[in-house]
């Protein structure tokens, strides 16, 4: 071994070698022809033959060889150490397995054994695997080592995937569900179309020849269809002689016999809002009440009023309510309880000690509450005062205005305007007006058969303006008085505008039956053409914050977004906008003559609607005809 220049120091690799390799054989015996070597890696059987030594990796099981029977020379001892020698600034690690003095019969080379892991204390199945297959583990190993973890990989894999479709369905059903658009919302009674009836003249059920309650709830999906948000019923309570002074009433909880009893009132309540539709009763206060009295409940700390101070209704504070008992107070106290939504109480005008409304306003609207809606008539609040018609208009919701289309485009322009910049200016919670342009008391729009298209014009230019509207029965397809040129009814000649409702003739529930002569005579034809331009006007204003809204409300100020302009003599022009929204216009001409125009100094152009097609219009050379009414949504 010196020959070659290795040492044969035992130290030098740091491994106990056994006596019989230290006292090797001579050259010949190892390597004939060759000089001996010491290479401590090399044995020999007994045969005299060369067998390298098996190299073992520390993690490396040893492996039964079936088909060498002298594979005890593989020195798998649990115990073998590793040493390590450095030469030149490397390292290298050789792990040798030296044979201990165990009988040959033991199991050695067992596959199961890793010489990283003592194969004492172990935890072994009834085969000798561990509890990970063929893994033994000692008895200190944890517990969650010996968990399945192959099937909680399954488990975990599986919720998570579960969890994400369900996430996924979650998103899509969200975007499903997501309206087509995002309007600002108004409380029910604000921006939206009522449709007022004179139950008498709208249909019969019992084919008596006389409207009644069951007969508008036939008539639910024609409403609904309309897109009307309320119906509003006026004169339903009991008089001497219904209809034909129906104004004349004994009591505001009795319904008069004619139209139906408790029960129907119930069920049209019922139906009407099954479909979303609500219900306001007119309450008519002339003749039958003729003053209110006093009112405990909207007594003040101050307890008096005192004209002279202008801020008064402002600077007092108001204690707890007290309701007084009336005839008022009972009678809608009564019918709130029947489900209705609001009040239109008429008549206020005619009542003696009108100084005491403003108390009677703040009791009327307490019992009412936030959800239901208070309607009083324009005219009241010019028999107050300053201070008192302040107060007033904070208890009211709407404001009922009465427009008189016939008395020329110049002063229905001045009268819009200056309701625009009065007390009853939109606002954002103040009170908001309730336009009207028929009623039980009005002339109908439609006078005679050269007026037909004159209601359809005013009709939607009123649908144009900022608040409520409010479309008399009929109005939509222009019904006329109640015809008799022969004078055969002239004790009703004084509710001739009442005239019984026309149907479709495509309808085969008519107001009654072939049998049966209606209360009042037939008007002349109607333009049921028209109802589709109102039906479409009302969904166009349904879906337009431009159009319901009556105001631009802003953090610090509250903008307007309605300008009235009166061009020529006949011709009016409401533009309405809103932030982010579409612009409209709507231009009428309200005379008897075509008119071309240059409307470029305000408008450019903009598409026609209410019509199946866009029709793109430019407004240098716009002409409009005799008493029409044109809607514009004006380009970008």
């Amino acid at each position: 071994m010196n020959t070659m220049g290795i040492s044969t120091d035992p130290a030098l690799l740091q491994v106990e070698l056994s006596q019989n390799l230290l006292e090797s054989p001579s050259v010949s015996t190892f390597m004939p022809e060759e000089e001996a070597s010491i290479y401590p890696l090399l044995s020999s059987n007994t045969n005299g033959t060369i067998t390298p030594l098996t190299f073992s990796h520390p993690l490396t099981p040893c492996i039964d060889n079936d088909n060498d029977s002298n594979m005890s020379t593989n020195l798998c001892n649990e115990d073998g150490k590793v040493e390590t020698s450095s030469s030149s600034g490397s390292s290298s690690g050789i792990g040798i397995s030296v044979p201990s003095d165990i009988d040959a019969s033991t199991t050695l080379f067992n596959k199961h054994s890793y010489k990283h892991l003592p194969n004492n204390n172990v935890i072994q199945d009834a085969n000798g695997h561990g509890p990970n297959g063929n893994i033994p583990l000692p008895k200190d190993t944890p517990s969650f080592v010996s968990w399945n973890w192959p099937l909680i990989r399954k488990c975990t894999f599986f919720v998570f995937m579960s969890s994400l479709l369900a996430m996924c369905a979650i998103v899509v059903a969200m975007i499903v569900t997501l309206p087509n658009v995002c309007n600002p919302k108004t409380v029910w009674y604000r921006g939206n179309v009522f449709y007022e009836i004179f139950p008498a003249s709208f249909q019969d059920s019992d084919n008596d020849g006389m409207g009644d309650l069951r007969g508008v709830a036939k008539r639910i999906d024609y409403l609904k269809a309309l897109g009307v948000t309320a119906i509003r019923l006026n004169s339903v309570f009991n008089s001497p002689h219904y209809p034909e002074d129906f104004e004349n009433v004994t009591s505001l909880k009795i319904i008069a016999p004619h139209l139906g009893h408790l029960d129907d009132m119930r069920q049209l309540t019922r139906m009407l809002h099954s479909h979303n539709i609500s219900i306001i009763l007119d309450v008519p206060l002339h003749p039958f009440i003729k003053k209110l009295g006093e009112s405990r409940g909207g007594v003040f700390i101050n307890n008096s009023i005192n004209d002279n101070v202008d801020n008064e209704y402002e600077t007092t504070v108001e204690p707890q309510i007290v309701v007084t008992e009336n005839l008022i107070t009972e009678c809608l106290q009564y019918w709130l309880e029947m489900g209705i939504d609001g009040f239109y109480i008429k008549g206020l005008e005619h009542v003696e000690d009108i100084e005491n409304l403003p108390y009677h306003l703040v009791e009327w609207k307490n019992l009412l509450g936030a959800d239901k809606v208070l309607i009083i008539e324009a005219g009241v609040l010019s028999k107050l005062s300053l201070s008192q018609r302040q107060f007033a208009l904070k208890h009211v919701d709407l404001i009922d205005v009465h427009l008189d289309v016939f008395a020329g485009t110049s002063q229905l322009e001045k009268k819009l305007n200056t309701l625009m910049h009065s007390e009853m200016r939109p606002s954002k919670t103040g009170v908001w007006i309730h336009w009207s342009l028929g009623g039980v008391d009005k002339m109908r729009l439609t006078r005679n058969q050269s007026n037909v298209d004159f209601t359809l014009a005013a009709t939607l230019m009123q649908l144009m303006l900022p608040g409520t509207c409010n479309i008399f029965y009929g109005d939509e397809i222009a019904l006329q008085a109640a015809s008799d040129s022969l004078n055969e009814h002239g004790e009703t000649k004084h509710l001739h505008h009442l005239a019984v409702m026309r149907w479709s003739f495509n309808d085969s529930l008519q107001f009654t039956n072939r049998e049966t002569l209606p209360w009042l005579p037939k008007s002349p034809d109607v333009d049921f053409h028209h109802l589709q331009y109102i039906k479409k006007m009302i969904a166009l204003r349904n879906r337009s914050p431009s159009i319901y809204k009556n105001a631009i409300c802003k953090t610090d100020a509250i903008l307007q977004n309605t300008a009235i302009r009166r061009s020529h003599d006949d011709i009016l022009v409401i533009e309405r906008v809103y932030p982010r929204r579409n612009s409209f216009v709507s231009i009428s001409n309200f005379g008897r003559k075509e008119v071309t125009m240059d409307m470029t100094s305000l408008y450019y152009s903009g598409i026609v609607m209410l019509n199946n097609s866009d029709q793109k219009i430019y407004f240098s050379d716009f002409k409009i005809n005799a008493q029409e009414t044109i809607i514009v949504r004006l380009d970008k």
